[in-house]
C-alpha cells in the first residue's frame, strides 16, 4: 500500500463520511472543487509568516485526483474563478501558456476571465483561449460592435445527469485594473445587469446555476442579493478566505483565497431540479500533501524554458548604467532616469517615479539578457498610473531627499520632471525650482504619474500617493516592461540627464 500523510487521511475519511451521509439522503450529488487568483502559482511557495510549503497548483491536482477517486469523476465539476495566467516568470515570460497546459491536465471544467488575464494584450488573450480545453467564459464584456469577446458567455454541462449552467463575470473596473492598451475596442457592461439577462434566459432550461465571477466577494454579496435565482456564487478576484460557504439571499457563495493556497470544495443533494442540501469549506493545500507528478513534470518542463529565456540577448549596449546601492538611494542615475523614463513612455503620463531602492543592480557594457533585468528590477513591482496635484507631487519629492546626504531606499528617480534640492536645509523645505516637462509645477494642477504598485500603496513611507487617484492598475511588471522596450532599441542609449540637482 502506498503512504499516505496523515493530514490527506484525514480529508479521505472526512470526505468519505460525507459521502456515505449524502449516498444515504440525496439522490444526486454535485461536487464543484474551485480555485481563484492562482496568479501563476504552479509550484509551492513558502509565504513570509510560514515555515513550510504550501499552495501550488502541482499539490492541489493531487487533491482534485483524490476527490474525483472518491465520488467518481463523473460527478465532479472543477472550477477557476480567474487571475489564474499572469503573476509569476513560468507565465509572464510566455504568455500564460504553462498555467492553460497545467489547467488542461487538471481536466478544468470552465475558466473566467480575471482582470490580470487581459495583461498579455487581446491577440495573446486569444491564442490562450484556442489552446484551453474547457469554456474560457466572461459574459459581461463584448466588443464595440457588440459581439462576445470568447465566444462563451455560459455554458450548460451535465453531471452526474445534473444540469448545470455556468455564466462568466469579470468586473467592470478591468480597464482600469490592466494596461488600458489591452483593452482597446472592448466594453465592460455592469456584471449584475448582465447577470439578469442571461439568468432569465438559462434557468429554466438548468438544475443548478452558478455565476463563476471575478468582480469580488463585496460584488458577489449584491449579485446574490439582485440575482436570488442563482444558486451558486463561485468568486474570485479580492482574494477573499472562506471557510465556509455563506448563504446570501439564498445564494451559495464561495472563493478560497489566493496562490492555490485552498481548494474549494461544495457538494450539492439536488432533487428534482432543486438543491435540497449542501456543504462546502476549504481544504488547506499543505506540504503534507504529495506533489502530482504528471504536473511536476510539466512544471519542470516550463522552469528549464524560463532558464532558457532568461538567458535570452535582448539588446546591447555601449554604456555602464549605475544601479549601485549607494548612487541610486542618494542621486539621480543614468539607470534610474531609463527606467523612469520607460514607466513614463509605457503609460503617457506627465512624469514617472520609481523608488531606488528597488534597482538592485548595474548593467555592464555589452550584450543585455532579460536575466540582467530580472537582477536590475527583482521585485515583482507593477505599473500603475495615478492622478495627483501638483502640491502632493513636491511633498512626495520632498520624502524623497529628506534623509540626504543619508542613503534612503525611497529616493526618487524620476522622468518629465526636474527639481534642485538643497541638503544644508531643513527637511521638508529642501526641493527648489520644480519644473514638469519643462514649466513651472503648478499646486493646484492636476498631473498623471506613473510609479510602482508599491509606491502608489504608501510603500517607502510615501503617505501622499494614498491621496492619488488611480487612473490605471495594470498589472504589468515593471521589469517586463523594461524587457519589451529594450527590445525594441536597436542599442540602448544613455538618456538626458540633469534632473536632479543636488546643490553644494
Amino acid at each position: 500500500m502506498s503512504r499516505i500523510s496523515k493530514s490527506r487521511l484525514v480529508l479521505v475519511l472526512v470526505l468519505a463520511v460525507l459521502l456515505t451521509a449524502s449516498m444515504q439522503l440525496w439522490a444526486a450529488e454535485l461536487v464543484i472543487l474551485h480555485t481563484n487568483d492562482v496568479h501563476s502559482r504552479l509550484e509551492s511557495h513558502i509565504p513570509a509568516d510560514a515555515e513550510q510549503e504550501q499552495g501550488g497548483r502541482v499539490r492541489l491536482a493531487t487533491l482534485v485526483d483524490d476527490i474525483r477517486k472518491l465520488y467518481g469523476k463523473e460527478k465532479v465539476l472543477l472550477l477557476d474563478a480567474g487571475d489564474s495566467t499572469h503573476g509569476t516568470n513560468v507565465d509572464n515570460l510566455f504568455g500564460g501558456v504553462a498555467s492553460i497546459r497545467v489547467m488542461n491536465q487538471m481536466g478544468y471544467s470552465a475558466f473566467v476571465l480575471g482582470n490580470h488575464d487581459f495583461n498579455y494584450g487581446q491577440e495573446v488573450l486569444a491564442e490562450r483561449i484556442r489552446d484551453a480545453k474547457f469554456p474560457v467564459l466572461v459574459a459581461n464584456v463584448t466588443r464595440e460592435d457588440g459581439s462576445p469577446l470568447t465566444g462563451a458567455s455560459a455554458v450548460i454541462q451535465e453531471v452526474n445527469g445534473i444540469k448545470v449552467g455556468i455564466i462568466g463575470l469579470v468586473s467592470e473596473e478591468t480597464p482600469i485594473s490592466t494596461h488600458p492598451k489591452n483593452v482597446v475596442g472592448l466594453v465592460f457592461h455592469d456584471p449584475i445587469s448582465t447577470a439578469k439577462i442571461l439568468v432569465e434566459r438559462i434557468r429554466p432550461k438548468v438544475d443548478v446555476l452558478i455565476a463563476l465571477t471575478h468582480i469580488g466577494y463585496d460584488k458577489d454579496v449584491e449579485l446574490a442579493m439582485a440575482v436570488p435565482e442563482l444558486d451558486v456564487i463561485v468568486g474570485g478576484h479580492s482574494h477573499t478566505v472562506l471557510w465556509s460557504v455563506e448563504d446570501v439571499n439564498g445564494v451559495i457563495i464561495a472563493q478560497t483565497g489566493e496562490y492555490a493556497n485552498n481548494l474549494g470544495f461544495i457538494v450539492l443533494d439536488v432533487e428534482d431540479g432543486q438543491i435540497v442540501k449542501y456543504n462546502g469549506f476549504l481544504i488547506p493545500v499543505t506540504a503534507d500533501i504529495p506533489k502530482n507528478p504528471k504536473i511536476q513534470a510539466e512544471v519542470d518542463y516550463w522552469n528549464d524554458q524560463v532558464q532558457k529565456r532568461l538567458d535570452a540577448v535582448i539588446g546591447r549596449t555601449s554604456v555602464t548604467w549605475d544601479g549601485e546601492r549607494a548612487s541610486v538611494r542618494t542621486s539621480e542615475t543614468n539607470l534610474g532616469n531609463l527606467v523612469a523614463d520607460i514607466m513614463r513612455a509605457a503609460t503617457g503620463s506627465d512624469i514617472a517615479v520609481t523608488n531606488g531602492g528597488g534597482i538592485r543592480a548595474s548593467i555592464n557594457p555589452g550584450e543585455v539578457k532579460i536575466q540582467d533585468i530580472y537582477t536590475v528590477l527583482p521585485f515583482d513591482n507593477s505599473l500603475v498610473v495615478v492622478e495627483m496635484l501638483g502640491m502632493d507631487i513636491i511633498e512626495a519629492l520632498e520624502h524623497s531627499v529628506r534623509l540626504l546626504p543619508e542613503q534612503n531606499g525611497g529616493f526618487l528617480q524620476v522622468s518629465g520632471i526636474t527639481f534642485e534640492v538643497d541638503p544644508k536645509a531643513e527637511p521638508g523645505g529642501r526641493v527648489l525650482n520644480v519644473k514638469v516637462n519643462g514649466e513651472r509645477i503648478v499646486a493646484s494642477k492636476k498631473y498623471t504619474v506613473a510609479t510602482n504598485d508599491f509606491l502608489a500603496a504608501g510603500g517607502d513611507g510615501y503617505e501622499t500617493f494614498l491621496n492619488a487617484s488611480v487612473v490605471a492598475e495594470t498589472g504589468i511588471m515593471l521589469k517586463d516592461v523594461m524587457v519589451e522596450y529594450i527590445q525594441e532599441q536597436p542599442q540602448l542609449e544613455e538618456p538626458q540627464g540633469g534632473r536632479i540637482v543636488i546643490l553644494q
